[in-house]
């Protein structure tokens, strides 16, 4: 049976968030100013017959721009691949949506509201029970300050869930820190943070009041023209690795990254940061 566990008017939180943000003239208006894509391609170390790859492909877009509110879309699915079956095989797709409104702030700051959905899903395996939350938060970004010396950004974001099924969250705190440690005419060195914090209410089989993801990743981006490749190297500790059992690993991942267009922070169920430029 499905369940759904801490509704609230979320449609309606959503309108009144935006609306806050502010509502310049109808001249300063301007549809879809922004689309972003995303591929994104990785190997765990070590691997398992369940987790071997892992991958992401997706995209953004602003959908309307007023003033200095940018309303926006994202869509990503996450598949993990593994090898009991076969050499490269599904065993999970996770989709990743969220819809929010960004505002842009003096200094090259910006304060974002979202609705963020998330539903997994184990492939060719039965599935009793729904497994998805929704989540309503704020999130700010800003850059370095001049002190630093460095290009860089960081993001911290807060949100609750409106609605959930089998999983237990609760309320999620999160940190992002990327910083450009070495720039070169031929490309950037990297290095980049992520934490996420969540509380839980328990219950079988997530027996936990909670639990901490963090990622440190380094890497190497070649940058021309709004294209953008990254190679990577991370060290990844996640929970609730597995859709329906629980399951807490920290692995390497070593991978690459191609994105066309703006992309801000990542979406509060993955903390690996993602290039502002």
């Amino acid at each position: 049976m499905k369940r759904h566990r801490g509704r609230v008017p979320r449609h309606a939180a959503l309108t009144l968030a935006v609306c806050a943000l502010g509502r310049p003239a109808l001249a300063d208006t301007e549809l879809l100013p922004e689309v972003s894509v995303r591929l994104q391609a990785a190997r765990y170390m070590p691997s398992d017959t369940d987790l071997v790859h892992e991958g992401w492909i997706g995209a953004g877009a602003g959908l309307v721009r007023f003033g200095k509110t940018t309303a926006y879309l994202v869509a990503d699915v996450e598949t993990i691949l593994g090898n009991e079956r076969r050499q490269f095989e599904a065993t999970q797709a996770n989709y990743h949506l969220e819809l929010g409104a960004r505002r842009a702030l003096a200094r090259d700051r910006a304060l974002s509201v979202f609705l963020h959905h998330v539903s997994r899903h184990e492939q060719d395996r039965s599935k009793p029970e729904a497994v998805d939350w929704n989540m309503f938060g704020v999130r700010f970004e800003a850059p370095f300050p001049a002190e630093f010396k460095l290009p860089g950004r960081v993001a911290v974001g807060m949100g609750h869930t409106t609605q959930q099924s089998l999983v237990g969250y609760r309320w999620e705190l999160t940190g992002q820190v990327l910083c450009d440690a070495v720039t070169r005419p031929f490309g950037v060195v990297y290095v980049a943070t992520g934490v996420r914090m969540l509380s839980a209410e328990p219950e079988a089989p997530f027996a936990r009041w909670g639990f901490l993801d963090f990622q440190f990743e380094a890497g190497m981006r070649f940058r021309r023209n709004g294209r953008m490749i990254e190679t990577f190297l991370a060290l990844d500790h996640r929970n609730d690795v597995l859709i329906a059992e629980p399951l807490t690993e920290t692995r390497a991942l070593l991978g690459f990254r191609i994105r066309v267009g703006r992309r801000h922070f990542a979406g509060p169920e993955d903390p690996r940061p993602r290039s502002s430029e």
